[in-house]
């Protein structure tokens, strides 16, 4: 068996044992199967297919590396999505990068309306140290 653990800057996303995976990235596909040598994959974008008897998952990446040694695979990523196929893990990824820009947006704003009313706060200090030294 083969363990895999993928990690993106949120935490462990997934851990799982696989009897293999297949990687694809922009210059294809690639089978790593138990003892295979130690490899290092860049994926971005791309997945690995996990295949265990007849279940198959799919773990969509972006922006990552792949990293194979002793039987354990080990992706570093920024973004990563698991599904029962690769264009359903790619539409929830997609679902979740737009909500985090519009929650980015969202913050946004509220950051320039918090700066806007600082600065008329400021202002009106300054303004009652001028009125108060007449």
């Amino acid at each position: 068996m083969i363990k895999i653990n993928v990690v993106t800057p949120s935490g462990k996303l997934f851990e799982e044992e696989t009897t293999s995976i297949i990687v694809r990235n922009i210059d294809g596909e690639q089978a790593i199967l138990k003892d295979h040598i130690p490899i290092v994959i860049a994926i971005n974008p791309g997945y690995v297919r996990l295949i265990k008897g007849d279940e198959t998952l799919y773990v969509t990446i972006v922006g990552g590396f792949l990293e194979f040694s002793n039987n354990v695979v080990n992706v570093v990523c920024q973004e990563a999505e698991i599904g029962r196929d690769h264009e359903s893990a790619l539409k929830h990824l997609s679902d979740l990068r737009k909500e985090r820009l519009a929650e980015n947006k969202r913050k946004n704003i509220d950051f320039t309306k918090a700066e806007r009313e600082l600065k008329e706060q400021i202002k009106n200090v300054n303004a009652s140290k001028y009125k108060n030294s007449i």
